[in-house]
């Protein structure tokens, strides 16, 4: 069986350099970090993660709260952030609460006890004085993930919703498109509230009024997005452009269109702010945003191992945004005349 001094032989550098690597409590250049790993590759190396726990006095676990477990964002999150931590010797719990602010604070107390090093969350953001309930909850280092938390001492991670938006609704209006409509989420959603208001600012910035009948209100469930559709396309004025601003509503759209016998882009364009994996088989392919989940994932574990491991000492809270790729598919086109 491979040991730490195996490694170290390999890569050419001492055992503490490949104990600062796996385990994140000292710097390492980028040039022995990769000879450190790539050593653990090659001599197929495996840190016990029990005993450094008991050496250490300090859990080597995660705690990684989302949601939705069944939503592909919290899929692909948590597969990028086991990936992140596990590349710095860290393993990771994983949780789902349906956005039920009472199984999230469940849920951080289940974590707390079982002594984990810290937490990644997407934040309900649900009720008065969230944050600072939540806060208060959070016995640990944590950072937050796709949401941010006004006034909070989390740092947080999160897509470029504004810069988004902008490539969105430039490239509709490119096209010609003035009548675009947008389904949003909850409310005091931090990533649905920019979205919308990187929206409206960038369609004021091109001349466009958005009408108010254009504007579907707190739909965040497939379901409600395939009533907002029906309703949409049945205006004296229906929209030529639809913006989802996630997957579920996105699905919504699609199947609401399919059941009035319509389609995309035929009688409207639809584009969406969450991208879809080509595995869906959608037709046609939804023109979207796609998120870059590893380097995400990857900057959240850094802020919150940076923190866990006490480097991060005096430093404020930051918000790290991850410009989305552009994505330019079959379901848009031009309106028609």
């Amino acid at each position: 069986m491979a040991t730490i001094k195996d490694v170290a032989r390999l890569a050419d550098v001492s055992v503490t350099t490949v104990s600062a690597t796996i385990n994140g409590t000292a710097p390492v250049s980028k040039k022995l970090q990769q000879q450190v790993w790539d050593a653990i590759n090659e001599v197929g190396y495996k840190p016990n993660p029990v005993a450094r726990d008991l050496r250490s006095g300090t859990s080597t676990t995660i705690g990684l709260i989302v949601p939705d477990i069944a939503s592909p964002y919290s899929a692909n999150l948590a597969k990028s952030m086991q990936l992140a931590l596990s590349r710095l010797g860290y393993r990771m719990f994983f949780s789902s609460n349906d956005d039920d602010p009472e199984r999230e604070a469940q849920d951080i107390d289940v974590l707390m006890r079982h002594r984990v090093s810290g937490f990644a969350i997407m934040p309900t953001s649900l009720g008065d004085g969230y944050t600072q309930k939540i806060e208060r909850a959070i016995k640990a280092p944590a950072v937050l993930v796709d949401r941010i938390l006004p006034n909070s001492r989390f740092s947080a991670v999160t897509d470029d919703n504004q810069h988004g938006a902008r490539l969105l609704v430039r490239y509709l209006v490119k096209l010609g498109h003035r009548d675009i409509a947008i389904l949003t989420g909850r409310p005091g959603i931090s990533s649905s509230d920019e979205r919308l208001e990187g929206f409206l600012e960038t369609a004021a910035e091109a001349g466009i009024s958005i009408r108010e009948d254009l504007v579907c209100r707190a739909v965040h469930r497939t379901e409600q997005a395939l009533m907002a559709t029906q309703q949409l396309m049945t205006l004296a004025s229906p929209p030529t452009a639809i913006l989802s601003i996630n997957i579920a509503q996105t699905r919504g759209i699609m199947i609401g269109l399919k059941n009035m016998g319509l389609s995309a882009p035929r009688d409207v364009s639809v584009a969406s702010f969450d991208g879809f994996h080509a595995s869906e088989g959608w037709t046609p392919g939804i023109t979207s945003l796609s998120q870059d989940m590893q380097m995400i994932s990857d900057k959240a574990a850094s802020l919150l191992l940076a923190a866990v491991n006490g480097t991060d000492a005096g430093q404020k809270p930051v918000t790290l945004r991850v410009p989305p790729r552009f994505e330019i598919r079959e379901s848009c086109c031009s309106p028609q005349t």
